[in-house]
C-alpha cells in the first residue's frame, strides 16, 4: 500500500509544535491567565468545604464551573491557532457568565433555573440590563452576536485552506494560523476573566487579584495595539493575492 506523506498522525504532531509555538509568543497572556485561573482555584477550594445555604448558592456554584471549563478549553484551542473552533466555548462562557450574574442579582431566577425551566438569552439580558447592578442590554446583544456569528459556519471565520492550490494537507494545526485571530480571540478570551471576586479567606486576596487585573489590563493594551497591525498586515497580504 503506498505510503502518504500525510497522516492523522501528522495532524497530532503540528497541533503539538503550533501550541509549544504559539505558547511562547503569547507567553503574558499565557501568565495572566494563569494567574486569574490560580486565584478562581482558590476560590473554589474555600467554598467547596462550605455546603451551600440554598440552591442560589448550588447554582452560582455549578455555573462556575461550567465557565472555568470552558475557558480552559478555549485557552487551549485558541493556543493551537484553530481559534474558529474556539468560538462556540466562547459562547458558552458569555451566556453562562450572563446567567451566573442574574442568578447572583435575583434568587427566583436561579430557583428557576434549577428547576429546569428555560431562561431564554434574550430574558437573561433583558433583566441584566433592567437591574441596577447588571450589564447594558445593548452591549451584551452585541457581544452575543459576535458569538454566534463566529459559532456558526461563514465565510469571513473559516479560512480559505488552498487544499490542492498549493497546499496538499491542511487539517488540525498544520496550516499557518491567522496572527491578527490568535490575537483577537486572546483579548476576547482575557476579557471573560474581569469579575469582582470575593475575598474567600487569605486577608491579601483582594490585593493580588488586583494585580493581577492591572497585568490583564495593560496586556490588554499591548494585545489591542498588535492586533491593528496584525489585521492591517493581513488585509494588504490579501488584497495583493487577489490583484494576481
Amino acid at each position: 500500500m503506498k505510503q502518504w506523506p500525510h497522516n492523522y498522525s501528522t495532524v497530532q504532531e503540528w497541533e503539538a509544535k503550533r501550541t509549544v509555538e504559539l505558547s511562547r509568543i503569547y507567553s503574558p497572556y499565557v501568565r495572566v491567565t494563569d494567574a486569574y485561573a490560580d486565584l478562581v482555584c482558590e476560590i473554589v477550594d474555600v467554598i467547596g468545604k462550605k455546603k451551600p445555604k440554598s440552591v442560589q448558592g448550588v447554582v452560582v456554584r455549578d455555573l462556575l464551573g461550567d465557565i472555568f471549563d470552558a475557558l480552559y478549553e478555549a485557552r487551549r484551542v485558541i493556543l493551537t491557532g484553530k481559534c474558529s473552533i474556539a468560538y462556540p466555548l466562547g459562547r458558552r462562557v458569555f451566556e453562562s457568565v450572563s446567567l451566573m450574574a442574574l442568578c447572583i442579582l435575583d434568587e427566583k431566577c436561579a430557583a428557576k433555573w434549577h428547576s429546569g425551566a428555560e431562561i431564554p438569552n434574550s430574558e437573561v439580558r433583558r433583566k441584566l440590563g433592567a437591574h441596577p447592578l447588571g450589564e447594558d442590554e445593548k452591549s451584551m446583544k452585541d457581544l452575543y452576536r459576535f458569538f454566534s456569528g463566529g459559532a456558526h459556519p461563514n465565510r469571513d471565520l473559516i479560512p480559505r485552506r488552498f487544499l490542492g492550490e498549493g497546499n496538499e494537507f491542511t487539517l488540525g494545526a498544520v496550516p499557518k494560523p491567522s496572527m491578527a485571530l490568535v490575537t483577537e480571540y486572546c483579548m476576547i478570551h482575557l476579557r471573560h476573566f474581569y469579575c469582582d471576586l470575593v475575598d474567600p479567606a487569605s486577608p491579601d486576596f483582594g490585593k493580588r487579584y488586583l494585580h493581577v487585573a492591572d497585568a490583564a489590563q495593560k496586556l490588554q493594551a499591548q494585545l489591542e495595539t498588535n492586533f491593528e497591525r496584525l489585521a492591517k498586515e493581513e488585509r494588504a497580504m490579501y488584497a495583493s493575492d487577489k490583484g494576481k
